[in-house]
């Protein structure tokens, strides 16, 4: 028993890091979802369109620098 606490006491940490940089992923998503909107030329809407997908994926998973990552290439591209 003593050695299953810190175990469980390490992953109720590592949860409530990770929570947050999903939410701030899901919200950063539905940010750019926005700004797809916007863009007028239709080759980088769809690839915009396949990273969105990408992040989303990646933010399900629990893969929060992947999602990270997606977006900063997102964003990259919108400009």
């Amino acid at each position: 028993m003593r050695r299953v606490l810190p175990i469980v006491a390490a992953a109720a940490v590592l949860l409530g890091v990770v929570a947050p940089a999903r939410a701030d992923c899901a919200q950063d998503i539905t940010t750019m979802q926005t700004r797809l909107a916007t863009l007028d030329d239709s080759a980088k809407r769809h690839e915009l369109e396949l990273l969105l997908a990408k992040a989303q994926d990646d933010s399900n998973a629990g893969r929060a620098k992947l999602c990270a990552d997606d977006l900063r290439h997102a964003e990259a591209l919108a400009k």
